[in-house]
């Protein structure tokens, strides 16, 4: 678990605590991560914050509030599930069936034109006088 700055939480706190610090994205600009999972310097100063307002008896809840009317929504780990940050929900799964919808149309339609297997080679016409010099040429190399 990372260092919380400052002087240790009690359990109620602890808990609130880890639900605003893994909400919220830590703003450095390196690796996306929650404050809490960050290792940047950033992250121990934005982890010294929650961990203050917590302590003042701020909710996790609240303590999200704040920093979301701070700076924005950009600052949650996962934007909320509603109006048109529904898109960021909805369409990956819904790009996901286009595509393999898009796929089954494309195989039927190879499928379609390929239609059945071709022989590896086009029937031949018999030619009876070649057919009667091949059995007797055979019938003498058996001797």
């Amino acid at each position: 678990m990372p260092n919380i700055p400052g002087p240790p939480l009690d359990a109620a706190q602890s808990t609130e605590y880890m639900k605003a610090a893994t909400t919220l994205l830590c703003d450095c600009g390196c690796h996306p991560q929650s404050v809490h999972e960050c290792a940047c310097g950033r992250a121990e100063e934005l982890r010294g914050v929650v961990a203050d307002h917590v302590r003042s008896g701020m909710s996790g809840d609240a303590v999200i509030a704040k920093f979301v009317a701070e700076k924005g929504e950009k600052i949650l780990i996962a934007p909320k599930s509603e109006g048109f940050n529904l898109v960021a929900w909805v369409g990956p799964l819904a790009g996901l069936f286009l595509a393999a919808g898009g796929l089954a149309l494309v195989l039927r339609r190879w499928n379609r034109k390929a239609g059945p297997a071709a022989s590896a080679a086009p029937p031949v016409a018999r030619d009876s006088a070649w057919d009667a010099r091949l059995s007797r040429e055979l019938e003498e190399y058996d001797r």
